[in-house]
């Protein structure tokens, strides 16, 4: 609750409520995003390796990324 509150800037129980109330996860899940959304711009903004925060969530950033170019590479990406 307590990272609820810091993520969203609300009162203890505001977010009670929400984790109550409001669609299941869907709060833990935009902290979930957001938090590898700010470890796959630490990566891109990063100019040495050592600039790279070794984590699981980088971890998986790259992980998502190999992947990503393997499925371009193989022509089952996006277009």
């Amino acid at each position: 609750m307590s990272r609820i509150c810091e993520e969203f800037h609300c009162l203890p129980s505001e977010a009670l409520r929400e984790l109550e109330e409001g669609p299941l996860g869907l709060a833990l899940d935009i902290i979930w995003l957001r938090a590898y959304a700010e470890a796959k711009q630490r990566i891109d903004a990063a100019t040495s390796e050592d600039d790279v925060p070794r984590t699981p969530l980088t971890d998986m950033v790259f992980q998502i990324q190999a992947e990503l170019i393997r499925e371009k590479r193989d022509g089952r990406g996006a277009a």
